[in-house]
């Protein structure tokens, strides 16, 4: 794979030469933001090329070409269609879903003993499973690895070779090949939450093709989002409308997209709706504009705003100086909240603060959580044995007791409660956040004796106001969890133990997760800047991570604020 990668990245520096001598760039329509960092454009087969069959091979040698044949898409999977008979290459849909295992050095295969007369036979590949994608692209990730067993049906051709009459629909990839993304990768698609102030992703994996930009816009426009994620979020794509045609396919990175004459009727802010969650969702394959049409005539669709949540990229701290945004080794104080903490009459454990600081949650040492704004403080929650608070977009502050997991409440900014009800098989809680667009709560909760972090879709009403949670997408099992915090819109930051070592835990809503060590005594951790995506604070000592190292930003730091953004 390393030597794929390495001709894939030489012929993309190719490309790019050619595209900065022919390539036009759209010179009308908003402004959207480019590939991020490490994200992919959708191109994938100039990535690992397989070998196909050949002659004489046996069975168990057909079915494990086959395997590692499916792992490259190249011409719609062309190489690992050769190991099929002719009818099954037809049949077979590789892109249904992905069976994620733990490595070849773990299949095994099943052969029954054939004679040279035999014209059929079957091959059983057993496997460690650890994740899944449906065909709707959703991943699904298991506590522990689990045997599984994938049957083919194997017959001789005319030539006397070996073929695969029947296989299961879908490949098997390892799970370091899956997380490099080369064949498979993530696909936000992108809707809006209750209130249409922010765009919400709904993480799939889709293979690396050229038709991507097709396979997005068909699940945006005619699918639905994820089950546990629906009762949070909105799509402008509703009733009976639907795509006149079912390809797109991206030119100069402006795409369009025709649908049928329903949408005619759609007043201009659905239409702008519509476009900005196509634009955002087809950002993955390298698309800057939409141009939606109906029966071949532009809509002339505007953008709908969508609110940033991006954080400030200063760490919010308290300090035996203050309290206020830290650069430079100097804090910049924040007007009608500093005063107030600097002068709290308690010592403060917890500080979560909503954009630009000017609303905060803060809890005290005995556990009591109050709201400070405007250079006023009130007292939220007096309950026993909370939690550290979490604010949400909509200036609700959140609290929960640790050994009352169903008892949550939000807390509005007129100091009035709203009971929701939280999970009600888990016996403790360590820790919980609500993600920056407010749409989903992610908590890490103690069931059965496992700790294990869960994500639950945040209903609200028009008002932005919470309502009730959905049911729970259970996204990791850490064995322990000393804080939870997301990191961006897709991934959560678990801080916890790998039994004497603390790590890091970057678990992607959606996707598998990525572990790295974690500086000794961490106790908390937030979002960081563009640059370092996250910052852990222990024994006063601040780290943001830079590359694959931690280095100290500060000391003397008493409390490391969770930013909201926005």
């Amino acid at each position: 794979m390393r030597a794929g990668r390495i001709i894939r990245g030489a012929v993309v520096a190719l490309a790019l030469l050619g595209l900065t001598a022919c390539a036009s760039l759209p010179v009308t329509g908003d402004v959207r933001p480019g590939l991020a960092a490490g994200q992919n454009d959708g191109g994938s087969d100039l990535a690992f090329v397989p070998q196909g069959p050949s002659d004489g091979m046996d069975p168990k040698e057909i079915v494990r070409g086959f395997i590692d044949a499916a792992s490259s898409p190249k011409d719609s999977w062309g190489i690992a269609r050769q190991f099929l008979t002719s009818d099954e290459a037809q049949k077979w849909k590789p892109d249904a879903g992905v069976t994620v295992d733990t490595g070849s050095a773990e299949r095994h295969y099943e052969v029954p003993d054939v004679t040279k007369e035999a014209t059929a036979t079957t091959v059983r590949l057993g496997l460690q499973q650890n994740a899944s994608v449906d065909e709707t692209g959703a991943y699904t990730g298991y506590p522990v690895n689990r045997a599984a067993e994938l049957p083919f049906a194997l017959a001789k051709n005319k030539n006397g070779q070996w073929r695969i009459s029947s296989a299961p629909d879908g490949i098997v990839l390892d799970a370091d090949s899956f997380a490099a993304a080369d064949v498979f990768a993530p696909y936000p698609l992108q809707y809006f939450d209750p209130t249409w102030t922010y765009l919400v992703p709904d993480v799939r994996w889709f293979p690396k093709r050229e038709n991507t930009a097709s396979r997005i816009v068909q699940s945006l426009v005619g699918g639905k989002p994820s089950p546990w994620l629906a009762n949070g979020v909105r799509t402008a794509f509703t009733g009976d409308v639907a795509l006149a045609r079912s390809t797109v396919t991206p030119e100069s990175q402006v795409a369009e997209v025709a649908l049928n004459d329903a949408a005619l009727s759609a007043d201009p802010v659905t239409l702008a709706r519509m476009r900005t969650q196509l634009e955002r969702s087809l950002s993955g394959v390298g698309v800057l504009q939409v141009k939606i049409t109906v029966a071949g005539r532009d809509t002339n669709a505007g953008s709908a705003a969508a609110a940033p949540t991006t954080v400030d990229s200063r760490p919010l701290v308290l300090t035996d100086k203050g309290f206020g945004f830290l650069s430079g080794g100097e804090l910049a104080p924040v007007p009608g909240v500093s005063a107030q903490l600097e002068g709290f009459p308690h010592p403060i454990t917890a500080i979560s603060a909503a954009s630009g600081a000017q609303r905060v949650a803060v809890q005290s040492g005995d556990g009591v959580v109050y709201a400070v704004t405007d250079g006023k403080t009130d007292q939220i929650d007096g309950r026993g044995g909370l939690i550290a608070p979490t604010l949400d977009p909509f200036g609700y502050i959140w609290t929960v007791p640790a050994q009352a997991p169903a008892s949550i409440y939000a807390w509005s900014t007129s100091v009035a409660p709203r009971p929701i009800a939280g999970p009600q098989d888990a016996g403790q809680v360590t820790s919980f956040a609500v993600s920056r667009d407010g749409s989903r709560l992610a908590m890490a909760v103690v069931a059965g004796g496992q700790v294990r972090v869960e994500v639950f879709a945040v209903s609200r009403d028009d008002r932005g106001a919470p309502t009730a949670l959905g049911a729970p997408n259970v996204i990791a099992w850490p064995g322990t969890a000393v804080d939870v915090a997301w990191l961006d819109d897709t991934t959560v930051g678990v801080l916890g133990a790998d039994g004497t070592n603390l790590v890091l835990r970057e678990q992607e809503v959606g996707g598998p997760a990525k572990t790295i060590d974690a500086p000794d005594a961490a106790q908390s951790l937030a979002p960081g800047s563009p640059v370092s995506n996250v910052r852990v604070l222990g024994e006063g000592v601040l780290y943001q991570r830079s590359g694959p190292n931690w280095q100290q930003e500060s000391s003397g730091v008493k409390v490391l604020a969770v930013q909201l953004g926005g």
